[in-house]
């Protein structure tokens, strides 16, 4: 089975019968073992017979629908604690001539798509969908396998009449002339715009499987096996993903083709990953990669650098490289050579290190594991720092997930060193959690430099969700006009409570600016820093009864509400 269609299938298992098991509370004991071969045979004899589909698609359907079997018979009604065992099919036959079957939660499960994936739910019948059946079958005649089909639904089952799904296997055929039919089913499978689109319109595609397929020579090239074909399609749309041009993938290949077939997916995930985080756009990633395949070879994840050690011996500029580590102190002492492209974002200097590899040849030994363990020297009171402060932080006896968040600074790019030790104990939650706050960060436009640097002071801003992130973000730049960057300037405005703190203090100052008592603006340092005593000092600078009416109207979501509510009412009993 191919990797989106286990994902489909996990996907819908998980969210349903995983969770839930269905029990057939509705049915005795001795009953049960005997209700689901009895279920599977009544089911199928229901959608040959009454519904006239041929009897392969029913045997498939049925075959393929554990889940949908037990729905149904949960759903009976309560069946006789006396029914012998042998009257069970008849029961059921019965039961289904008075109650016409919703054959959609069937067909769907065993296509392997999810549940919501389907079209109109008052549409119960298979027949209901005109093109359905058909595209099924001439998908089916050409030998695709049914559990996979899930990966085609709705768009090309419902979406391509079946004699054009036939027309366009026909002419990929012909195209690909020589190649088994489990090339151009994998094909499809992966590429589902092969079945959507005319011939003409997926030529550069087409180049790149001809291509690549035939590259592979006896290993595959007439392999039966839709899995191995299938592997190779889902390689080159990683790259494809990663922004490689489609159609020059099989001309640059060369003598890479062997990682298309040996090496695993993550491997090749984690080296697209790791050049696009140096700043490689897709043509570059795409050429440099498939020119330089013994990279993929290499396993990053165990080999140990320190910085800056490492990236004075790769030959960055020194005075580069110390600048950025005065300014950048926390990305100093040891790391992992995969975490590399975020310590160098950290410290804005991909951009130099990039252009020392880019050139390849001798400088790809930087990358060498090799290269990285030939190289023992570090900084030992760096490390001695790091391990007392590791020490201290583990002796807390409430902490939790600590090496979790170690992995997660690490990542991002903190070394190991004391600043780290520092940031860890003010971290609430998980690696998965604070992975997915900081890319959020990231998406909303923060410089990456800047939000390590605003960790390092204020470390508890990961620990809020990305809703109460998005909320304070969308308050600083749409309610009080300021960019993203001024948070390089303010971080704290990030932690303050937004309904207790920021929008009481501003809607107070909007308040005095409409009744012309305001005319300066305040900077969110100077409006939210302050202590509520230098606040109310602040109001009463502007008007000495402007600290009785923050008291009595604005002081907090609940006075802020209660005045406003009352100047709604006022307006509209005005008019």
């Amino acid at each position: 089975m191919s990797l989106r269609a286990a994902l489909h299938l996990r996907r819908f298992f998980s969210t349903d019968a995983a969770h839930a098991p269905l029990k057939l509370r509705n049915m005795p004991y001795r009953l049960r073992h005997a209700a689901v071969p009895a279920a599977r045979a009544a089911v199928s004899d229901y959608l040959h017979s009454t519904r006239c589909l041929p009897s392969s698609h029913a045997d498939f359907i049925v075959a393929h629908s554990p889940r949908s079997l037990l729905s149904f018979l949960a759903a009976l009604p309560a069946v006789p604690g006396s029914l012998p065992t042998a009257e069970l099919p008849a029961l059921l036959r019965r039961h289904l001539s008075f109650h016409p079957l919703n054959e959609l939660p069937f067909f769907l499960e065993s296509i392997g798509a999810p549940a919501a994936a389907g079209p109109r739910s008052d549409l119960m019948f298979l027949a209901d969908h005109p093109s359905l059946l058909g595209a099924v079958a001439a998908l089916a005649h050409f030998g695709f396998p049914w559990s996979r089909l899930g990966l085609l639904f709705p768009a090309v089952i419902l979406g391509v009449p079946p004699e054009l799904i036939s027309a366009r296997l026909a002419a990929l055929e012909a195209r690909l002339h020589r190649l088994p039919r489990a090339a151009i089913i994998a094909a499809c499978l992966t590429f589902t715009s092969l079945l959507e689109r005319d011939l003409s319109d997926c030529e550069p595609l087409v180049k790149d499987l001809s291509t690549t397929f035939r590259g592979l020579g006896p290993d595959l090239g007439t392999s039966n096996d839709i899995d191995a074909f299938s592997g190779v399609c889902r390689r080159m749309r990683m790259f494809y993903d990663a922004g490689a041009d489609i159609g020059s993938i099989g001309e640059l290949a060369g003598g890479s083709w062997r990682m298309f077939l040996e090496l695993g997916e993550k491997r090749i995930a984690e080296r697209l990953w790791f050049f696009k985080e140096l700043g490689m756009t897709g043509k570059e990633l795409e050429s440099f990669l498939l020119s330089n395949p013994r990279l993929f070879y290499h396993d990053f994840s165990d080999v140990v650098i320190s910085v800056p050690e490492y990236l004075r011996r790769v030959g960055l500029v020194e005075d580069e490289v110390d600048a950025a580590v005065k300014k950048h102190p926390y990305v100093v002492g040891k790391n992992q050579l995969e975490n590399l492209p975020r310590v160098l974002r950290a410290m804005k200097l991909e951009r130099q290190f990039l252009e020392k590899i880019s050139v390849g040849g001798e400088n790809l030994r930087y990358l060498s594991p090799y290269f990285a363990l030939e190289d023992d020297s570090y900084d030992a009171e760096v490390e001695r720092a790091f391990l007392d402060g590791m020490d201290k932080v583990k002796a807390d006896k409430k902490a939790q997930h600590v090496d979790s968040k170690l992995e997660f600074l690490k990542s991002i790019g903190y070394g190991e060193n004391e600043i780290t030790t520092k940031v860890i104990p003010a971290l609430h939650s998980t690696k998965d959690f604070l992975q997915e706050r900081f890319d959020y960060l990231l998406e909303r436009g923060a410089e990456y430099k800047m939000l390590c640097r605003i960790l390092t002071v204020f470390p508890k801003v990961l620990n809020q969700g990305k809703d109460m992130l998005n909320e304070k973000l969308n308050y600083l730049t749409e309610e009080l006009g300021y960019s993203i960057e001024y948070l390089d300037c303010f971080p704290a405005f990030l932690c303050f409570d937004l309904e207790n703190r920021v929008k009481p203090r501003y809607t107070m100052l909007q308040w005095l600016r409409d009744h012309g008592l305001l005319r300066k603006q305040l900077a969110p340092a100077t409006v939210l820093a302050n202590s509520e005593k230098r606040f109310i000092t602040t109001l009463y600078l502007v008007h000495p009864a402007a600290p009785k009416l923050w008291l009595e109207c604005f002081s907090s979501r609940m006075h802020m509400e209660c005045y406003l509510k009352n100047i709604s009412c006022q307006n509209s009993d005005n008019k």
